[in-house]
């Protein structure tokens, strides 16, 4: 993945990102952050700040712009993942833009869906025969996923058959996030999951994150998308499904 479309994620994930941060954190030199910003501030992409950038207006909150990103990636993950649910499954669906994919995605109708994502749930209220059950709490800042005491409460209460989770970074270790809000909530998740499957598209593989939320032998497997290297795939101690990418989306 390109240094630039790695500027996109971190401002979609974390907002506002000076130019000495960005230059820290992908070891060049600040004249070089500055190019990339100006570049994709003329593609409309990110919005210039007096030393450094916001993602642009026209995708309005982060979640806007992490939608557009790996796209394709995101289609075949959720297609895999979706074909893997069964009729009559009580089902956790974590927020992000790849767990949507998967709801997007459902063949199974007679499913009950748990989730704590505004769009998760427009998505299933839609389906004529599918159950959704949506976990309250506090609306995350410029984001469309719920969390909090409350949040916890209400799941620790619930039993699902299968739990599908995302993350920010998969590293040989384990899954981890950019930031610690949802970690307590990502954890009750899985554990009132009788299976658990995690879903990233390959750009999150081998990145630097700071807070771990799992242990991959939490899992039962891993969907990813083909553009993982399989010699890589091959290296972690739980299954990876590399979904087929199809180019032509």
């Amino acid at each position: 993945m390109s240094r630039q479309a790695q500027i996109l994620e971190l401002l979609a994930e974390q907002g506002f990102q000076s130019v000495a941060a960005l230059a820290d954190v992908f070891g060049v030199t600040a004249s070089t952050i500055r190019r990339d910003l100006d570049q994709l501030e003329a593609r409309e992409l990110v919005q210039r700040t007096h030393g450094g950038a916001l993602p642009s207006p026209q995708f309005g909150a982060p979640f806007d712009l992490k939608s557009t990103l790996h796209r394709k990636e995101k289609v075949a993950i959720g297609k895999a993942m979706a074909d893997r649910i069964l009729d009559g499954q009580t089902v956790l669906m974590d927020s992000g833009t790849t767990t949507l994919e998967v709801a997007r995605h459902l063949a199974s109708s007679r499913v009950t869906i748990v989730t704590n994502d505004l769009q998760i749930g427009l998505v299933v209220a839609e389906r004529q025969r599918a159950n959704l059950v949506f976990i309250g709490g506090e609306l995350l800042p410029n984001d469309v996923s719920m969390w909090g005491p409350t949040s916890v409460q209400q799941l620790q209460n619930l039993r699902v058959n299968v739990a599908i989770l995302g993350c920010d970074t998969v590293l040989d270790d384990g899954l981890y996030s950019t930031s610690s809000y949802e970690i307590e909530l990502k954890r009750t998740m899985l554990s009132i999951a009788g299976e658990a499957f995690f879903v990233a598209d390959s750009t999150k593989f081998g990145r630097e994150a700071l807070f771990k939320c799992f242990d991959l032998s939490s899992f039962t497997a891993g969907i990813t998308d083909s553009h993982l290297d399989p010699l890589r795939a091959a290296t972690f101690p739980v299954p990876l499904i590399r979904a087929v990418v199809d180019e032509t989306l």
